[in-house]
């Protein structure tokens, strides 16, 4: 003979403030527990009460779920550029450690992996300060960019200075013995030179968002290494920083360094260059003194200057 239940539940969609909360036990262990993951089977000769007493036939049962279905379908509360739509998204409490929040949303009903807030941010979004696409922009920026076309993807091989790349792939370190074990790598092959590197956060979510190219990955990761004048243009001397001359020299220790004079304000310290950096200013011609001045040297320089560091390396933002 069929069990009666004691009581149905039902659960309603809620916009978490708080991680989920640990489930109550069962008074007896006999007694079903009704949870949003597992529903009860039905079974054609069951019947379901109404609240008025009033039995529900199999029959009718589907009816009311669809109604149900209707009253939890959510509104986008936004759409990106792709077409896809942000629900649910909003943030909360850790439980763990109740200083820390999170930012999660969903794209066309999957869930992404929750983001660390900033003070800032949570401050913000406690006040309505923040909108969901201003937290989607921050938090999941990769997500609102454009998609790039599969055919466009798969053509773009080529490197600003004209050569191909003969393979690209992104994987996870298997290897147990690598300190980069469990770590997103990215790995290219070029002519005969084949290198591989750890891939930051924002290149593999753009990677599997598809919204940027093989060479975009490739020049971005390993230009230093390909001497690429691409990768040294983005290195910029400080503004109204009056450099009287540039050296760069090989000491007895047969390394290169380079130093800047600054005239009156005096002149910086050596710092040694890397392979690649010297082999891009001495044979490939592809990068030059100014160039490996800002990236060596910018620190030095606003102090002396006077000026607070705020940008790194002189990268150029």
């Amino acid at each position: 003979m069929a069990k009666k239940k004691d009581q149905e539940v039902k659960q309603q969609p809620v916009e978490a403030v708080a991680e989920t909360q640990p489930k109550k036990k069962s008074a007896s262990k006999n007694k079903a527990a009704s949870t949003s993951e597992e529903e009860p089977k039905e079974s054609s000769t069951k019947t379901e009460k109404k609240a008025d007493g009033k039995q529900l036939s199999a029959a009718e049962a589907p009816k009311k779920e669809e109604q149900q279905g209707e009253k939890q379908h959510r509104e986008p509360q936004m759409v990106t550029v792709n077409g896809g739509k942000v629900t649910h998204a909003h943030a909360y409490q850790s439980n763990k450690n109740p200083e820390d929040w999170f930012f999660t949303a969903k794209i066309d009903g999957k869930e992404l992996h929750p983001q660390k807030m900033t003070p800032e941010d949570v401050a913000a979004y406690s006040k309505k300060e923040r909108t969901v696409e201003q937290l989607m922009q921050t938090y999941y920026p990769t997500k609102l960019m454009k998609q790039i076309p599969v055919e466009e993807y798969k053509a773009s091989n080529t490197l600003s200075d004209g050569r191909v790349i003969d393979k690209m792939n992104v994987y996870k370190e298997a290897n147990e013995q690598s300190q980069n074990f469990g770590k997103w790598m990215l790995y290219a092959q070029v002519g005969e030179q084949k290198m591989s590197t750890t891939l930051p956060n924002h290149d593999l979510n753009a990677y599997f968002d598809r919204v940027t190219t093989p060479s975009q990955l490739v020049e971005k990761n390993f230009g230093q290494r390909l001497h690429l004048a691409s990768h040294y243009e983005q290195f910029k001397l400080p503004e109204g920083a009056e450099i009287k001359d540039i050296r760069v020299s090989k000491d007895a220790d047969n390394k290169w360094r380079i130093s800047a004079d600054m005239g009156e304000r005096g002149i910086t310290a050596k710092k040694e260059l890397s392979f690649d950096d010297g082999y891009a200013l001495f044979h490939t011609k592809t990068a030059t003194r100014q160039q490996l001045a800002a990236k060596y040297l910018t620190p030095e320089i606003n102090e002396k200057m006077g000026v607070k560091q705020e940008t790194s390396l002189g990268l150029k933002l």
